[in-house]
């Protein structure tokens, strides 16, 4: 009867370490992949990062670019402006004088006259 309840206990153990086994298994299985996975994972993260940094970059000299054009058509209109304000003040020193002289030459005529 010790023999029969040992060799059932025998049994018994050897059956759970299988189960155990079969679990173990799995569980390394489902580990492997979830490993595999997350390589992918972060692979695809990786390159979307770069991806990221290359935009970025591209971008930024973008803006750079721009700034700088902007910069010189700002310093343009500025001196068109001063060129303007300069032409503007011109005209209207020449129409002064074409306004004195137009006053000035029926006076004159009349004096020759």
């Amino acid at each position: 009867a010790r023999i029969s309840t040992l060799t059932m206990n025998v049994e018994k153990s050897s059956t759970k370490i299988q189960e155990l086994e079969t679990a173990r298994d799995t569980l390394d299985k489902a580990l492997k992949e979830s490993r595999q996975s997350l390589s992918v994972k972060v692979k695809e993260l990786s390159e979307m990062q770069l991806q990221y940094h290359t935009e970025k970059r591209r971008l930024d000299d973008e803006l750079s670019a721009f700034r700088k054009a902007n910069e010189t058509l700002n310093e343009k209109l500025k001196k068109e402006e001063g060129e303007k304000a300069m032409l503007s003040q011109k005209t209207k020193s020449l129409e002064d004088t074409n306004l004195s002289l137009t006053k000035t030459i029926p006076v004159k005529q009349e004096e020759i006259g």
